[in-house]
């Protein structure tokens, strides 16, 4: 009897072992309520979101569809001069519509070929064409797009060269790095410091956007 007790314990504990084996999960009641109500909370609301756009669209469908019925039966009421400019009012619209979406993509296309152009304009002079950059020197046109960025390369390299003064005045003349930049020229010293630092940083300097 004692050996069958042990066989059936045997057995009952290799099933609980091929359970945990195959990484079945088991709740308990409380457990499992908990499960079943966060999954049905979850489903009534993404059914109430979908019946919410599914009335919208049906709405809107009845809407237009109310419209076209009121404007057909208008129609059938008019005369035939009522009618023919009926017809043309509703041309001047759609054309009018048309115009202005040529126009919006025009605009976008432009904008980008500026964009590309005052990248190219700004990389030759030395300057990283960021997005505050840009926002600053492009413009409708390319001519005042280069008027910008020469405007504002002018501005940065003034400043550069103020600051160069500056640090030159406040040297003795007996300092060494002083005396050898005196014997540079504008360009070379300008050369030398943007191979240590980009001048778009000195343009967030001079336009008090660089970050703190």
């Amino acid at each position: 009897m004692a050996e069958e007790n042990n066989g059936v314990q045997g057995q009952a504990q290799g099933q609980q072992g091929a359970a945990t084996d195959g990484n079945d999960v088991t709740f308990t009641e409380e457990q499992q309520a908990h499960v079943n109500a966060m999954i049905a909370d979850r489903l009534s609301r993404a059914d109430k979101a979908n019946e919410s756009k599914l009335q919208k669209a049906l709405d809107d469908a009845r809407a237009k569809w109310d419209k076209e019925q009121k404007e057909a039966a208008d129609i059938a009421n008019m005369s035939d001069k009522q009618r023919q400019k009926h017809e043309q009012e509703k041309a001047n619209e759609a054309l009018t519509q048309a115009q202005a979406e040529a126009d919006k993509l025009r605009a976008e296309l432009n904008h980008t070929n500026m964009v590309n152009e005052a990248s190219k304009m700004l990389a030759d002079k030395g300057f990283t064409a960021d997005e505050e950059t840009l926002n600053f020197v492009v413009r409708d046109t390319a001519e005042d797009t280069t008027q910008a960025v020469t405007a504002f390369a002018k501005l940065v390299y003034d400043k550069v060269e103020a600051k160069r003064q500056e640090a030159l005045h406040g040297q003795t003349p007996n300092n060494a790095s002083a005396s050898q930049g005196q014997g540079k020229s504008f360009g070379a010293q300008m050369a030398e410091k943007s191979n240590s630092r980009s001048l778009s940083g000195v343009a967030d300097d001079f336009f008090g956007t660089k970050a703190k």
